[in-house]
């Protein structure tokens, strides 16, 4: 196991510690349990891209090797 230490705002310190006792956890077990929910959650549905901003970007522009190359040459 490793050690850290972090900085809390004095009001999220109040919640997590008030949330820790309610569960009859220390506030280190608290915070773990809370991370590891948070980590599984996140494996199970992982955030997905919207790249629909970047769509037609290239719209209209030659991109192929031979104008890239003349480009970086100028």
């Amino acid at each position: 196991m490793y050690r850290t230490q972090i900085y809390f705002e004095e009001l999220l310190f109040a919640d997590v510690k008030r949330q820790a006792n309610n569960l009859g956890l220390s506030l280190s077990a608290y915070i773990r349990k809370t991370l590891e929910k948070d980590l599984e959650e996140r494996k199970k549905n992982p955030q997905t891209l919207d790249f629909s901003d970047f769509s037609g970007m290239w719209e209209n522009r030659e991109i192929s090797q031979e104008s890239i190359r003349k480009q970086a040459w100028k």
